[in-house]
This record gives structure tokens, sequence and C-alpha cells, in this order.
């Protein structure tokens, strides 16, 4: 081969080989990663809650307000030293808010315990027929949780005691 076509070829060659990568896109730097995040642990006063929902933490019973009225029946308390009442009165019921509708139309009998009694104007000593409310306090159990064996607890805290309408 001749000198001249050596060199031409050399050329040749170097002028390709700086053309390929002079047409190619540079590539783009890589994204820096994230650090991973950490992981919390379980709290520890919040243990799994069962599948179950007759287990759950709602099927145990909790208070929901009771309030009732109605005309007295039976009055067989007493008052104690503090100003409160314990004993038994019996209403019948012709008012009630909605944890108390069972209770509408029938006669109630209530276990005062240290209950607030007050009396109207010529309410004291109380009669038959005096305008009677009962407010307290009853147990319940959430309506998807089964009530078999469930008796719900009627806790008075206060009764009020006003004469009967003329």
């Amino acid at each position: 081969m001749r000198t001249g076509s050596r060199f031409a070829l050399v050329v040749a060659v170097g002028a390709v080989s700086v053309a390929v990568p002079a047409a190619a896109k540079p590539s783009h730097p890589a994204h820096p990663s994230h650090p991973a995040k950490p992981s919390h642990p379980a709290h520890p006063s919040h243990p799994a809650q069962p599948s179950s929902p007759s287990t759950s933490h709602k099927c145990t019973p909790h208070h929901e307000a009771y309030t009732a009225s109605g005309q007295l029946v039976t009055w067989a308390a007493s008052q104690n030293a503090g100003g409160t009442s314990s004993g038994t009165i019996t209403v019948h019921v012709t008012r009630a808010n909605h944890h108390a509708a069972g209770a509408k139309g029938t006669d109630v009998t209530y276990t005062l315990t240290g209950a607030k009694v007050n009396f109207g104007k010529g309410a004291n000593p109380p009669t038959a027929g005096d305008r009677t409310k009962v407010t307290g306090k009853t147990t319940a159990l959430a309506k998807k949780c089964d009530q078999t064996g469930f008796a719900p607890t009627i806790t008075v805290r206060k009764v009020d005691v006003k004469s009967a309408k003329q």
C-alpha cells in the first residue's frame, strides 16, 4: 500500500470516529435517589381490632341520656341528710326520649339512690297524679351487637315533681 493511501485511510477512520460521538445526544444525569421513609412501629395503646363486631370495643355497655316524664303513681322515697333522696317511685310515663321510648305508656318503678329531688310549689309531700320528670343515665349497646343477656341499667340523677294541674 502506498503511504498516501494509508494516510487517507487513517484520516477517514479518525473522521468517522470523531463524527459518531458528536452526533449522539448526551445522556441525562441520573436523578438523586430519595431517602427511604422511616417505618413507624404500631402504637402500643391501640391493639389490632378483632374482625368480629360482637367482640369489638363498641359492644361494651356505654351510658346514654335517659329522660322520662308523666304522672306520679306511688312515692316511697325518703330524704337523705345531703338533700338527696333514696327509695322507689312509680311513674306512669307519657313522654320519653329515644333511650326511654320503651317505657312510654307504662308504669315504671325507678330506684333512687342519692338522687336530687326538686319539689315544685304545692308538691311536697308528693301525691299521686303529680307531674314528674325523671332524668338520668341508662346503659346501652350498639345496635349491631348481640343483645342476648343484656339488661339496661337506669341510674336516676334528678327527679322534678310539680303539683298536678287544676
